[in-house]
């Protein structure tokens, strides 16, 4: 177990102390922040909150760039690994069951902490100009705040643990489509194609409706995108207090289960991947 996490804490360092990190990380606070001020630069006043710009930069174009950026340093730690040739020299020492839940797992952190990150700088700098919560009256900002994920916490003047769950959830979209995009590198190990993986996967999903398809509690767009319609999945209703801790916690819940299971796979891929490279 030791040595499991011993490779864990390499690959994490290698995805958060790489220059990629820091580029891809000031990059999606850049997109956040060039849609914002572009779109909506005179909408900044104490009647508008944190969640408004929050909201307006997810749902701006900007999303899939955000989406594929974020993951970029994370989705690279396999190819590089596979392709500098260390993995003769990892895989003998700890195996590859250990050496897939690590590398997945890191990626997974890595992908997170870039979204994180971004989404805490846009934060800091939305609220130098407005508040974390809008200067509204009880009512008016029930009804204002409805679709965001959560909004009962606002309501109820619990604005930090209420954007504090919405980063938890965008951090758990990022290594989502991270721990695609490694899973992608292990079938077919091509750089440009594994980059561009998250965004593919994304365009799919919606090409093809799949969101109509699959059940809420494995529907990435209600998980990641919608929390109002996962409150209403865990039980709550439009007249309630708008807040679910369970369903505040789930996305990063299903995140966690999802990296286990692709883990599970990636087992299976890697051995047969070695075995045809000998």
């Amino acid at each position: 177990m030791r040595v499991f996490f011993g490779v864990l804490s390499t690959h994490v360092k290698r995805g958060i102390l790489s220059l990629e990190f820091l580029i891809c990380t000031g990059l999606c606070f850049f997109l956040m922040t060039f849609f914002i001020s572009s779109l909506y630069p005179e909408h900044y006043d104490d009647s508008l909150g944190l969640f408004y710009f929050l909201q307006r930069a997810e749902n701006s174009g900007s999303i899939y760039m955000i989406m594929m950026i974020a993951a970029f340093p994370a989705a690279m730690l396999f190819y590089d690994d596979w392709m500098s040739g260390n993995l003769k020299f990892i895989i003998p020492r700890i195996g590859c069951k250990k050496y897939t839940f690590a590398v997945t797992f890191a990626a997974a952190i890595t992908a997170s902490a870039v979204m994180i990150l971004s989404l805490t700088f846009f934060s800091i700098y939305v609220l130098a100009k407005c508040p974390a919560i809008p200067n509204l009256e009880s009512t008016a900002l029930r009804a204002f705040t409805l679709g965001f994920p959560n909004s009962g916490l606002l309501c109820s003047g619990n604005a930090f643990l209420c954007y504090f769950l919405y980063f938890l959830t965008k951090g758990a979209m990022a290594a989502f489509f991270a721990v695609v995009a490694v899973f992608q590198s292990m079938i077919v190990t091509n750089k440009p194609l594994t980059v561009i993986s998250p965004v593919l996967v994304y365009i799919l999903y919606f090409s093809f409706n799949l969101f109509y398809v699959l059940p809420a509690l494995i529907n990435p767009f209600a998980l990641f995108r919608n929390g109002y319609k996962l409150y209403l999945v865990f039980g709550g209703t439009q007249e309630g207090s708008l807040y679910s801790p369970i369903a505040g916690i789930y996305p990063m819940f299903f995140s966690i289960v999802f990296t286990v299971i692709v883990s599970l796979i990636e087992i299976k891929l890697l051995r047969s991947k070695m075995n045809k490279s000998i």
